[in-house]
């Protein structure tokens, strides 16, 4: 059904935005076979990135930190 809409959807496009089309479809393929690679180690184990490296560290910020430093107090 998906190819049924994208052939009917491309059917009345002029052949510049055709031609876009077929470079955007193939970098969503080159996109999507990067990522499946990068999920998968040379030893056949799954891992995954993580969005947040830091998410199960504690990160300490200073009491002060939304403050204005006093060097900048007289532009204020």
């Amino acid at each position: 059904m998906a190819y049924d809409i994208l052939l009917k959807e491309a059917k009345d496009l002029p052949e510049d935005m055709i031609e876009q089309a077929i470079e955007f479809i193939r970098f969503l393929k080159y996109s999507s076979e990067k990522k499946q690679k990068e999920h998968f180690s040379d030893h056949g184990l799954t891992f995954h990135r993580s969005v947040n490296p830091l998410a199960n560290d504690f990160i300490a910020i200073a009491d002060d930190f939304d403050e204005t430093p006093e060097c900048f107090k007289e532009y204020l």
